[in-house]
């Protein structure tokens, strides 16, 4: 089975619109770990809607979960810290200040915008945590119609940000706008990381078969890889749970 690292999740309890207790996260990871993912970084929202400034009890939260999947699902599996950040202007300084948090003590951030926000805007956040020393992944970047204008996503990647897919709109119908995009995308190249963003265990519940399927049988044995779980493992490396 291929090995997945989930870059994008919201498997903590009772945090945000993710899981709503702790059964349901472990119900979630087990779905992950039947799929293959080994790693999992959990990204809750820090959002108007979900101001979660709480930086010590996403990490507490991780430790438990994880210590409650391996012991419930008898599963190897690793829950790291994270958070998924809707970008604004005081963002980069509530990183500096710690209140924040990147992808597993690195300096990457999960970078969230309004689905309609214009390209401008998107490129600013890039440069601007560029400047500050951060790398922004776009998270779920087939959301934003700002960037699917020919050239963006390359402009962007040269500024210094990564590319972030959730894998439900990569296995979606080939007839599907979006699928259709990120599969171009994928063909060039240009999508360095996934996430299933999974909030549930219903109608968002992990999902990675299609498009692992697809990326198989039309991608480079290679770059599956990397986009899959190498990439990942590179932007956690030297991270340690305490817990392990």
């Amino acid at each position: 089975m291929t090995r997945i690292m989930d870059i994008h999740s919201h498997i903590l309890p009772g945090l945000d619109d993710g899981a709503e207790d702790m059964q349901e996260s472990i119900q979630m990871l087990d779905q992950a770990w039947r799929q293959g993912i080994t790693e999992v970084v959990a990204t809750p929202h820090y959002s108007f809607m979900y101001p979660n400034i709480c930086p010590d009890r996403i990490r507490t939260l991780c430790r438990e979960v994880q210590k409650r999947a391996r012991q419930e699902l008898d599963a190897d599996i690793r829950i790291i810290p994270g958070q998924e950040i809707m970008y604004s202007e005081d963002v980069v300084d509530l990183l500096e200040e710690g209140k924040l948090l990147t992808i597993g003590g690195s300096r990457h951030v999960l970078t969230e915008f309004r689905p309609d926000v214009s390209y401008s805007y998107i490129f600013r956040a890039v440069k601007d945590l560029v400047f500050a020393g951060y790398i922004p992944i776009i998270a779920h970047a087939e959301r934003y119609g700002a960037v699917r204008t020919a050239g963006r996503v390359e402009e962007l990647r040269g500024q210094g940000a990564l590319i972030q897919l959730n894998s439900r709109s990569a296995g979606g119908k080939w007839y599907h706008d979006t699928t259709r995009w990120c599969r171009r995308l994928l063909r060039k190249e240009m999508v360095d990381l996934f996430g299933t963003d999974m909030h549930n265990i219903r109608e968002r519940s992990p999902e990675t078969k299609s498009a692992v399927e697809w990326m198989k049988k039309s991608l480079k044995e290679e770059y599956v890889e990397r986009v899959l779980y190498k990439n990942g493992l590179g932007v956690i490396r030297g991270f340690r749970n305490s817990s392990q």
